[in-house]
């Protein structure tokens, strides 16, 4: 069922053309699911933030993915869920769905 909970949430926030938290806020999530980590070998996939920030929605939106599949194997997706639900709608990067897939590094595509 939680994993039906993953799905539905990121199903949602990219109807609404939301990949993942933007800049500090994904930080500020990477640090409350590191905050669940039992060692250094189980730590959740890092935020795409700083160089990675260019990235594409496509992109940015897998490595929210995976980090909720981190979460569900550690026992804190509900942790998870309500900080990303406690977002408003400005503390998230998106764009429209035609553009999902194009990065917005200079001049690459």
């Amino acid at each position: 069922m939680s994993v039906q909970k993953i799905e539905d949430l990121l199903y949602e926030i990219k109807e609404e053309g939301r990949s993942s938290p933007a800049g500090m806020y994904w930080n500020d999530f990477f640090k409350l699911l590191k905050s669940f980590a039992n060692s250094e070998e189980s730590n959740p996939p890092v935020p795409l933030i700083l160089a990675a920030s260019g990235e594409s929605d496509t992109s940015k939106h897998q490595r929210l993915s995976k980090q909720l599949e981190w979460a569900l194997e550690h026992h804190c997706l509900d942790e998870a869920i309500e900080f990303l639900n406690k977002l408003s709608r400005d503390q998230w990067n998106s764009g429209s769905l035609e553009n999902w897939s194009k990065n917005s590094y200079w001049g690459l595509d």
